[in-house]
């Protein structure tokens, strides 16, 4: 199976007839802290860190259909005054590759359906004073679909939402400490047009073709 999708990419690629190459993706730094005051005496509150970054790539392999990855990797800290100082932080690296149908086409306007395979990895660690303990691995699979528009804004640059009022998805997450497995299956589907105007429920983004 692998071999036969591996022959259907390559004659899209040797053909010649529609390949462009597109670049997308996020990054992001939030720094939260500060402190407690009462009268002169003043205590620093946990300062929390967080930084992520997740490029995005992909092909269009006709005017309809395209297909990509996107690499994701996030750090966040927790560190808790005292004496001995406490950091919590967690790791997590990920890999989603997805596949993209436009169904409808009207002038820069498109309605697409998109679908996700995601594989992510994420190691907790704890640090107190000099010693530092290794917690929780967990290890998520899983695939998800849904609908999305996009606005040609120019021929390289697209702007695209995601709508989060229908949705699909299937996961497995695997969490290890020690010796100890908890394995945990999700499934969800649902349509929510109650709140589809919402902002929570729409994403906006955009990707620069090459």
């Amino acid at each position: 199976m692998k071999r036969i999708a591996l022959a259907v990419l390559l004659s899209f690629l040797a053909s010649g007839i529609y390949a462009q190459i597109f670049v997308g993706g996020s990054v992001g730094f939030n720094l939260t802290g500060g402190k407690v005051e009462n009268g002169n005496t003043s205590v620093d509150k946990p300062t929390q860190t967080y930084f992520s970054l997740a490029p995005k790539a992909g092909m269009f392999l006709s005017e309809k259909l395209a297909i990509g990855a996107a690499l994701g990797y996030s750090i966040q800290s927790e560190k808790t005054p005292g004496n001995p100082e406490e950091i919590d932080r967690t790791s997590t690296i990920g890999l989603t590759p997805f596949a993209r149908y436009y169904a409808f086409t009207k002038n820069k306007f498109s309605l697409f359906a998109q679908g996700n395979l995601g594989f992510s990895y994420s190691v907790e660690k704890n640090k107190v004073g000099s010693t530092t303990t290794t917690g929780p691995k967990t290890t998520t699979l899983g695939i998800s679909a849904f609908p999305g528009m996009s606005y040609k804004l120019s021929d390289k640059v697209e702007l695209e939402a995601i709508i989060g009022g229908f949705n699909f998805g299937l996961s497995r997450t695997s969490v290890k400490q020690n010796n100890n497995t908890n394995i945990t299956s999700n499934f969800g589907f649902g349509v929510n047009l109650d709140g589809i105007a919402t902002t929570g429920l729409i994403t906006i983004g955009a990707i620069v073709k090459l």
